[in-house]
Order: structure tokens, then C-alpha cells, then sequence
């Protein structure tokens, strides 16, 4: 399979530099990374990413804002940020996230989903499908079934 060709966005310098050298020891390309919404919008067309690994937290700006407009050119998105939230969570894929994965796993799963996501399918890491499964169980509606 073709290696993916992935935009960085998040606003620590020194993440986006781990995530590039983690990505290119799997032979995946970093064409490009950004720190916040502006960034992103100035360099991503020009980068023929096929994929975006986007942080939710950009300083002031919320990554959630991008998602639409990434998905809307074609490019695959997953969010990876150390939010946990349900509710974050489920915004981001309701906004079109194709997976995503929470900063505290560990870099196999994060390549794991980059793996699944070039594949065209979706991926949840194990603590975003836990919350999510928290969420939906802990509904009062479900406790009358």
C-alpha cells in the first residue's frame, strides 16, 4: 500500500517534530504542518496531503473548526488530542474525523490507526471507544430496557 502523506497540526513545535520523525521511520511523508487554524489554511492546499493529523487544542482556536474544511478537500482526518471527552469525541466524527485517538495511547496504535485511516476505513483508539461506550451506557433511557 501507497504510505500516507500527512499534515501536521498542533501548536507544540516539539510534537509535530516527534510525530515527523515517528511518521518517517514508517515511511510516510510529512508534507506539510501548521500550529493553528491560520497556518493551516495557508499551507494545506499546497501540500497534497492525503491526510491531516490534527490536535484539537491550537492555543485559543479549536481544531474542530478545521475538520469540515479538510474533509471538504479530499483530505482524511484524525484527530489525535489528549481530550478524552465523549462529547468531543462524537463532535469530531459528527464533523467528519475519519478517527480518532487520544495522545495518551501509545505509538503503535497511533500508527495503527494512520494505517486504517489510508486503508479508507475508520479508526477509534481503545480510550476514545471507552468513552464513547461510557457515554452511551451511562443514559438513563437505558437503565428502563
Amino acid at each position: 500500500m501507497e504510505m500516507a502523506r500527512i499534515f501536521l497540526i498542533d501548536d507544540h513545535p516539539a510534537v509535530r517534530q516527534g510525530l515527523r520523525v515517528l511518521l518517517s521511520q514508517e515511511a510516510h511523508t510529512v508534507c506539510g504542518e501548521a500550529g493553528n487554524i491560520a497556518e493551516t489554511m495557508a499551507r494545506i492546499d499546497s501540500s497534497n496531503a492525503d491526510m491531516a493529523l490534527l490536535d484539537l487544542s491550537l492555543g485559543d482556536e479549536s481544531g474542530l473548526d478545521l475538520i469540515a474544511g479538510l474533509r471538504q478537500r479530499g483530505i482524511a482526518v484524525l484527530v489525535y488530542s489528549i481530550c478524552e471527552e465523549s462529547a468531543v469525541i462524537e463532535m469530531a466524527l459528527n464533523r467528519g474525523a475519519n478517527g480518532y485517538v487520544s495522545k495518551r495511547e501509545t505509538t503503535d496504535i497511533l500508527l495503527a490507526a494512520v494505517t486504517d485511516i489510508r486503508a479508507g476505513k475508520r479508526h477509534l483508539s481503545p480510550r476514545a471507544t471507552m468513552g464513547l461506550a461510557n457515554r452511551i451506557l451511562s443514559n438513563p433511557a437505558l437503565e428502563h430496557t
